[in-house]
């Protein structure tokens, strides 16, 4: 009965573990932010949360253990150096098919294929939350101006496609994307606010989807003498 109990106990955990989501809010405003979620629990990434100076960090004893660290540091450097063990890298079976003209076409199509099958598997376990996005155009060119500003309205159509399959009726009114061109600016301004969720069962999942797509990168950044 007991272990009946431990095993529910087990199941029990793995199922709430697979429905724990985990987010990602990215943020710009001149300044990029990043901000990572597990369940309630948000930490922030980028920038890194400053360490407070303290008194004790300077202390004698931790200058002089720092110092000897930093000397050994470069004593095994120049060793290594000075002993001339320094191997030649070879090139992977990636980079060797890239760099090989016959190859390499090929070599970029199956890279395209490759990610192409997984940025759509993993789309289809993300949940956008919100996406706000404002551009105000602007170059030390009129002609330019307008050229990027072409630009940035096709990929905003992109966008917006994909915020159509990825989030839900009820939220599509917290995505807005405004842009406009500014023929007198001389720079282009830019913000950003996006938060995206996906379950941890999604994860799992998405990596035994595309378990095939890992084993073949994998085999493609092995050391190799060919060229292709």
């Amino acid at each position: 009965m007991i272990a009946l109990y431990i095993l529910g106990g087990i199941l029990l955990f793995t199922v709430l573990l697979c429905l724990l989501p985990v987010g990602i809010r990215i943020k710009y405003d001149n300044d990029f932010s990043l901000f990572v979620s597990i369940g309630f629990i948000n930490i922030r990434v980028i920038p890194a949360k400053q360490k407070k100076i303290r008194v004790s960090d300077y202390s004698e004893r931790k200058l002089e253990r720092q110092r000897k660290r930093q000397q050994k540091k470069d004593a095994e450097k120049e060793r290594k150096n000075t002993a001339g063990t320094k191997k030649e890298k070879k090139d992977s079976v990636l980079a060797a098919r890239l760099k090989n003209l016959d190859t390499a076409p090929d070599m970029i199509e199956q890279l395209y294929d490759m990610l192409s099958f997984v940025s759509d598997k993993f789309a289809k376990r993300l949940t956008v939350r919100f996406f706000q996005l404002d551009a105000i155009i602007g170059s030390d060119n009129a002609a330019k101006t307008a050229i990027i500003y072409g630009g940035a309205c096709s990929a905003a159509g992109c966008i917006s496609a994909f915020l159509d399959q990825h989030m839900s009726l009820k939220k599509r009114n917290e995505a807005s994307i405004r842009i406009t061109p500014d023929f007198l600016s001389e720079k282009t301004v830019v913000y950003a606010d996006v938060s995206m969720t996906v379950r941890v069962g999604g994860i799992f999942t998405f990596i035994f989807e595309i378990r095939n797509v890992i084993s073949e990168i994998y085999k493609l950044l092995q050391e190799d003498n060919s060229n292709g």
